[in-house]
């Protein structure tokens, strides 16, 4: 018997260290090949990171050509954020506040969800080339459309019933769900901006004149019909025109069928698992929430500082809000797959996860319904994360550099907040803020890290850059703005600090 026994654990001790062996031996994620542009002590710049900083967001006057001169003050501005952020040491107020922690952790975890997407979404399409010629082919049309916009789908379904099975003309139905003559037109051609639903039904395969299409819906309850009134075609003739319409036809229907397989991947993931929401709670936080959402948004300057150190604000809403909330936070909010979530547990993730509500536009009496589709849609994205941590999402190269992005923006802008608060005499603003007192300052830190920089010039000087303003933004994500605002913080153009890396 004792044989026997020892036998057993022999064999289980092998097993798993034959499991510990084939997992230590398995190979780590595999990570884009960076190039580092510029270190400042233990902080780098990729020349991707100085690109995206550079073109995504809207440069200063003072550096906005594509001149040598213009490309210096651009990386001086990004040398001089590492600085500052150096500067601030671990233990300063920023760093240590709650909200600002969850707030980077939630930019992680938004970069994290989208890596997880390009691995089983993006990296997992396979494109037929006679699928991607079927759309060519009719990919340079311009078409001719009217337009029915309906947003209830029961008057869809009923529209649907008219124009299907008793027949009637796309003209009478018009009238006689919109009261109107004129029936509104418009001109579609496959890289128009539209719905992704409207580009599929027009260029998936060939239609015909005063075709009907529809309902397509476009968002929840709200669909539409297209009548097809006619088009013209522009056919690719040159060498240049074809290989353009061809990369165009292959790189939509791949973020469509991207689109479909991560679906399906998300499916599996939130199988069997179901929201159940505790109705007096939910009423009630809807109640507190809704008057936020719908007042005028007052544009505020250094706003996300004013939310990490939880100022004071002068707004009526926001201190019924603040009342309201206090006694519902140890409620329980919702369950979802034998976790219970408070009404506190709740407000944590949001300062990680701001809601994404699915309709852009609604009425105030719609909120309710829209607030609990952003909640399901902020649980989701809870599971799909921690897939992504299960992964070693976290530890990807350019993951960690795009938390690194944002908390050094963050870190440089406190501490230059800061530095100016300092300054007993400081009245001014704009230009003349930065020439009169911070240019000597970050010339100060020039001297002071000067060791500590390297500069890979000859990159540097590969780089060509835009005179296009540009404000890049990501769409149905909690955190939309891709990358922090542009340093203002030196107009210095010379690079004679630091080594050659």
């Amino acid at each position: 018997m004792y044989s026997r026994l020892k036998r057993k654990i022999t064999i289980t001790v092998f097993v798993l260290l034959g499991l510990l062996s084939v997992l230590c031996t398995q190979k780590p994620e595999p990570e884009p090949e960076e190039i580092i542009l510029a270190r400042v002590g233990t902080k780098t710049i990729s020349l991707n990171e100085f690109i995206r900083r550079a073109e995504y967001t809207v440069r200063p006057k003072y550096c906005m050509g594509d001149g040598n001169i213009q490309k210096k003050i651009i990386l001086n501005s990004l040398i001089a954020e590492k600085m500052l952020a150096l500067e601030t040491g671990d233990n300063n107020e920023l760093n240590q506040n709650e909200r600002y922690q969850r707030y980077i952790q939630g930019r992680k975890e938004q970069a994290m969800r989208q890596w997880l997407f390009s691995k089983e979404g993006v990296e997992k399409v396979k494109l037929d080339s006679t699928d991607i010629k079927a759309v060519y082919r009719i990919a340079g049309r311009k078409y001719k459309l009217q337009f029915l916009n309906v947003d209830s789908d029961s008057i869809a379904s009923a529209i649907k019933q008219k124009l299907q099975k008793e027949g009637e003309p796309f003209e009478e139905v018009y009238r006689e769900f919109t009261g109107l003559d004129s029936i509104p037109q418009r001109e579609v051609e496959y890289n128009s901006q539209q719905a992704e639903v409207i580009r599929m039904a027009l260029f998936s395969k060939k239609r015909k004149v005063d075709e009907v299409i529809g309902p397509l819906k476009i968002e929840d309850d709200y669909n539409i019909f297209i009548k097809i009134k006619g088009w013209t075609d522009r056919i690719a003739v040159t060498e240049i025109d074809i290989k353009q319409r061809w990369n165009d036809v292959s790189e939509r229907l791949s973020e469509q069928k991207s689109l479909q397989i991560y679906q399906n991947y998300i499916a599996k993931v939130m199988k069997g698992k179901k929201i159940d929401f505790a109705k007096n709670t939910f009423h009630k936080v809807v109640n507190l929430i809704a008057p936020l959402y719908f007042q005028t948004a007052k544009p505020g300057k250094e706003l996300f500082l004013n939310r990490a150190f939880n100022k004071e604000l002068d707004n009526l809403e926001i201190a019924d809000f603040k009342k309201g909330i206090e006694g519902l936070r140890d409620a329980t909010f919702f369950q979802v797959d034998g976790k219970v979530w408070t009404v506190r547990d709740f407000e944590n993730e949001l300062n990680k996860h701001p809601l994404v509500f699915r309709k852009k536009r609604f009425t105030s009496n719609e909120f309710g319904k829209q607030f609990k589709l952003a909640v399901v849609d902020l649980v989701r994205d809870r599971y799909l994360t921690e897939e992504a941590y299960k992964r070693g999402y976290d530890k990807v190269n350019v993951i960690k550099r795009n938390v690194e992005m944002w908390q050094d923006a963050s870190l440089a802008l406190y501490q230059k907040s800061e530095y100016l608060k300092s300054i007993i005499s400081y009245k001014e603003n704009g230009m003349n803020t930065i020439t009169k007192y911070l240019n000597p300052y970050i010339n100060s830190l020039q001297e002071k890290y000067n060791d500590e920089i390297e500069v890979n010039v000859d990159e540097f000087n590969k780089i060509q850059l835009t005179r296009i303003d540009m404000f890049a933004l990501q769409e149905n994500v909690p955190f939309p703005i891709m990358v922090p605002a542009f340093p203002q913080v030196t107009t210095d153009h010379k690079l004679n600090y630091g080594r050659k890396m």
